[in-house]
């Protein structure tokens, strides 16, 4: 007998206790786009000579953690969730117009904790089994978008060896998919240096926060999956529409000369489809904002292999004060959506 993809779903919880099972727990239910847990069992190879001519002669287990990645379109209930594992820390919902809430995530910057985000507990259900993964340490986030396609992030974890189970733990007993639109690329502002932009066709945004598993002995799973420090950077492909583009032309072209002083950008995806009015009379449209107000653009390219003219631009964003909740940080996420508790 064979299983049906299309019964797969995948749920993440936040843990109290790193690397422990909640017995209860607000569940994300992520509508997912090729979802992979892949075992990572490193072995040791026995080569010891023994006066033949061969290489091999045994492979011993050693340590091993596992990954999960999947993509997701992004959905203005479900997407914070993937910024709280990434970055760590949300400011108190604020109550906006109409029924719709303002969730303001950050990096968090705490020497008491290590500056560690929450860990999570997963469970992917392929169809036939149910793979439960404990542990689990958020280790990048890539947000692509473009002006025919849907916005998408891919997702990974590093988590601890996972477990198959027969049936889903108390805790994902309840399966609870988003009724929210997913948001199309098209309808999205960018703004650099002040100015909205209108002529980008498509970008990326990546956190990568460097997380690997730390191994210590007396046990073949991770001591704990850890996050390293957090890195933003991205790329814009853009129509050339005039001789002055910013990124390239000019003395002060934003790819090719840094004056001190800091080159904002922001990003925000509005969903067109979803305003949350549960009987208000404001219509409230849900939205994913990105704010950098440091910015360095660089490696600058003009593209001709079409019939008009393009400009590729990455940037990394830098450090600051402003974007930080406390401390540092290269970037602030702003949400819009109806949920009105924290994630």
């Amino acid at each position: 007998m064979a299983y049906l993809v299309a019964n797969s779903y995948l749920g993440l919880v936040k843990e109290a206790t790193r690397g422990t099972l909640p017995g209860s727990g607000t569940v994300g239910w992520i509508p997912v786009t090729t979802p992979q847990v892949t075992p990572m069992q490193t072995w040791l190879r026995d080569e010891a000579l023994r006066g033949s001519g061969t290489l091999v002669y045994e492979q011993v287990a050693a340590t091993r953690h596992d990954t999960l990645d999947f993509k997701s379109y992004l959905y203005a209930d479900t997407f914070p969730h993937y910024l709280s594992a990434i970055l760590g820390y949300e400011v108190t919902p604020v109550a906006s117009s109409g029924a719709s809430y303002t969730h303001v995530l950050g990096l968090l910057n705490s020497a008491s904790t290590g500056s560690q985000p929450s860990s999570y507990s997963l469970l992917d259900f392929d169809g036939a089994n149910y793979f439960q993964m404990l542990g689990a340490q958020a280790a990048d986030l890539t947000i692509t978008f473009g002006a025919e396609a849907a916005a998408e992030a891919a997702v990974k974890f590093i988590g601890n060896p996972y477990t198959s189970l027969t049936s889903a733990p108390t805790v994902f007993n309840t399966l609870s998919i988003t009724s929210e639109k997913l948001v199309p690329s098209w309808n999205s502002t960018i703004s650099v240096g002040g100015s909205g932009l209108t002529y980008i066709q498509s970008g990326e945004l990546k956190f990568d926060r460097k997380t690997a598993p730390i191994f210590t002995m007396g046990t073949q799973a991770p001591k704990v999956n850890f996050a390293g420090p957090l890195e933003v950077t991205g790329k814009f492909t853009a129509v050339v529409d005039s001789n002055a583009d910013p990124f390239s032309t000019g003395s002060s072209a934003y790819g090719l000369f840094r004056a001190g002083t800091p080159v904002a950008t922001t990003i925000t995806l509005t969903d067109p489809n979803d305003s949350n009015l549960n009987g208000s009379s404001v219509a409230v449209q849900h939205s994913i904002s990105f704010t950098m107000s440091n910015v360095q653009y660089q490696n600058v390219k003009r593209v001709r292999g079409k019939e008009y003219t393009e400009v590729e631009v990455d940037f990394v964003a830098n450090a600051n004060t402003t974007d930080a909740i406390s401390g540092y940080s290269p970037v602030k996420a702003t949400v819009v959506n109806g949920t009105s508790t924290a994630y």
